[in-house]
């Protein structure tokens, strides 16, 4: 018997940051194991390759993985399935249900809705819901309507019409190595040949249960992979991997565990070893940094270090259920990785949207995380099912209008059929206007493109020591852009336009906007996607020298409307830091196959050592017709990762190349290191 498991993604006309399926793979290893011999397995990703086998085999069963980015695709190939044999179980899993919403209602409205061609879905956890569906369905010998006839544990059944059963809670897997390693076993094997990223899982649950988010639910307490297997997965993965530089760890919170540092030390003994990984992608555990401080240790400098605080504000953070590390925590964890020798930038991230939060919180917490130094990165909340905050009294109580936009690179046309994810989106809350919540899209992107991604860190440096927060610098850029006019004023009348596409009133809406031939033909060309990296980098490829005067003009008029002092030598220095930072900025070649990895420079300040001393008063000025020469250059292991992403992000668009690049990649990646020449 056949058995067919997908974990698809949209990888029409695109390129992105596909995983392995490591989630269908654990189901067909478990399921192996109970049934071994018993059934024909095969693993897919990409979508095309998953319907025409489909359609040449025929298989007893089709299961997908169900995500807020390939759901709506994989309602397709199940209809396609049952086009091609109507005896197919079909059989979805993933966060779309959870214990709070596996309810008859809840599963009447996928059914009926959404994936009317889904005979049955796996709630929570998937290995044992979807053996106990086996079990059932070789008890009904295949018979789909025998199988209907009765609760299946651990599943919801759609009998057919509005009628669907709920089966019994299944406990989770409290011992993880019952599931067979993908990796060990081979059943991954083939996605090394393609850019897909590994992901590896060393434990599973969360002690923690924030409102907005779907990890953990249906789980107990924390259970974990045997430090052998774990060991033994990393050195395998290590050895096999050369399409990609990235690693994920799909733990809720990395660093929990003690031996989570020997996880790290492993990693990178195989990256000095072989070079993988080169980036470590992973959510930190948010409560013991003296374990996430040894972890980061260990792990060198394969990745950023940071705390998601969401919100600042009190009334937010009971609302949502969460609970922060405390900033002067967070801080002495990131002094004491610097004393260790790492170069070790702290990031953490805001959600705009949350239930009790206020344009003047929302704003001060953007404030306190720059004052810490970190990189901050703030989103728009959207709404997952599954999760508490999607419930009906959440909605009530919190949310006054949401939206619908495009979910970012989910969207192809698959045996003739165009299909597009949506994302729900917080247009409006208890405590923030949609006029205010809908103001801070600009100032968002302006203290990413300009602060965290560091495009203008310096210039942005050298007001603060003048007198001028970072904040209110970006405010009045912010209050500048919306009044430009000519090739500035151009970019910003294209972000508003764009930004507009992020608040359709229906799915519906957003369906029939982006099919029109127009609309689909700009998706295709790459030439839409997230706002904050899509306008970087139209920005940097298209309006640098322009967006360059456009910030000296706004300077001369902060300078003048605040009376800063030594005016003269002050937009002097900015000159001369505007004309450092392009420098500054990684050359890559035309063709996007290389970067030029060594250059000198002369400048009239001294802004190396104004950099080391932390951006200590003003820059020193060498005097007369001196200068200071510098040479920018890239480290060996900097221009690997660069030449490594490169390779994997290629695409028809710089743009859009550039902008997968820059999603998980270090920001530091993308400067050149500089010394004295």
């Amino acid at each position: 018997m056949k058995i067919f498991l997908g974990d698809l993604v949209h990888d029409w006309e695109k390129v992105s940051l596909w995983t392995f399926p490591l989630n269908i793979a654990y189901m067909a290893a478990y399921a192996e194991k109970r049934f071994p011999g018993r059934f024909e397995f095969r693993l897919f990703k990409r979508p095309q390759q998953m319907i025409d086998a489909i359609r040449a085999e025929k298989p007893d069963v089709v299961g997908l993985s169900h995500y807020v980015w390939n759901a709506n695709l994989s309602a397709l190939v199940f209809k396609l399935a049952k086009q091609a044999d109507p005896a197919t179980l079909t059989v979805g899993g993933g966060p779309v249900f959870t214990s709070l919403n596996a309810n008859e209602e809840g599963g009447r409205a996928f059914f009926t809705n959404k994936s009317p061609h889904c005979d049955a879905y796996v709630v929570n956890q998937g290995e044992r819901g979807f053996v106990s569906l086996l079990e059932s369905w070789l008890a009904a010998e295949g018979d789909l309507n025998r199988l209907k006839s009765a609760p299946v544990p651990g599943c919801l059944v759609h009998q057919g019409g509005s009628a669907v059963t709920v089966g019994e809670a299944l406990d989770p897997l409290f011992e993880l190595d019952e599931i067979p390693s993908p990796y060990l076993g081979g059943l991954l094997d083939p996605f090394f040949a393609e850019p897909f990223v590994p992901v590896m899982e060393t434990n599973r649950s969360c002690p923690y249960r924030c409102t907005f988010c779907a990890w953990g639910i249906g789980t107990g307490k924390l259970a974990r992979f045997s430090d052998e297997r774990i060991m033994a997965e990393i050195d395998y993965i290590a050895e096999r991997c050369k399409k990609t530089a990235n690693l994920f760890i799909a733990d809720a919170n990395f660093g929990i565990l003690d031996r989570d540092e020997e996880v790290a030390a492993r990693l990178r003994a195989n990256h000095d070893r072989t070079g993988y990984p080169g980036h470590v992608i992973c959510q930190w555990n948010k409560t013991r940094p003296d374990r996430v401080l040894k972890t980061a240790i260990a792990l060198g400098e394969l990745s950023e270090v940071g705390a998601s605080m969401q919100s600042f504000n009190p009334s937010v953070l009971d609302a949502i259920k969460r609970k922060n590390l405390a900033l002067d925590q967070v801080l002495d964890m990131n002094r004491r990785m610097q004393d260790a020798g790492l170069k070790a930038p702290l990031f953490s991230e805001l959600i705009i949207g949350l239930p009790n939060e206020t344009r003047e919180s929302h704003l001060d917490g953007n404030r306190i995380l720059l004052d810490a130094g970190a990189e901050v990165f703030n989103y728009n909340l959207h709404l997952l099912p599954g999760t508490e905050m999607d419930s009906a009294q959440s909605r009530r109580d919190y949310f006054k209008r949401t939206g619908w936009r495009l979910h970012d690179n989910a969207f192809g046309i698959y045996d003739g059929v165009t299909v597009f994810e949506g994302q729900e989106v917080v247009l409006e809350t208890n405590a923030m206007s949609m006029a205010e919540l809908r103001g801070f899209r600009l100032i968002h992107f302006l203290i990413q493109f300009m602060w965290s991604r560091k495009w203008y860190y310096d210039f942005l440096q050298l007001f603060r020591q003048a007198g001028l927060h970072p904040i209110d610098l970006i405010v009045a850029v912010d209050d500048a852009f919306r009044t430009a006019t000519g090739e500035i004023g151009q970019v910003f009348a294209r972000f508003q336009s764009d930004h507009d596409l992020e608040m359709f009133a229906t799915y519906q809406d957003l369906c029939a906007h982006w099919a029109k031939p127009e609309n689909l033909e700009r998706l295709r060309q790459g030439k839409y996607g997230k706002l904050n990296y899509m306008f970087t980098y139209e920005i940097l490829l298209g309006h640098y020298d322009a967006f360059n005067r456009f910030l000296m003009e706004v300077a001369e008029a902060e300078v003048t409307r605040r009376g800063l002092p030594d005016a003269a030598a002050l937009l002097d220095q900015c000159r001369e830091i505007l004309a450092f930072a392009a420098e500054l900025r990684v050359e890559l070649t035309r063709e996007l196959d290389g970067v030029v990895d060594r250059k000198r420079r002369s400048f009239s300040y001294d802004l190396l050592s104004w950099r080391a001393s932390g951006y200590q008063g003003p820059p020193a000025a060498m005097g007369g017709s001196a200068r200071y020469d510098y040479e920018f250059f890239l480290g060996e292991r900097q221009k690997n990762m660069l030449e490594r992403q490169l390779s994997q992000f290629r695409s028809h668009s710089a743009n859009l190349t550039l902008r997968k690049m820059s999603e998980e990649m270090s920001a530091d990646d993308f400067f050149y290191q500089v010394g004295t020449a």
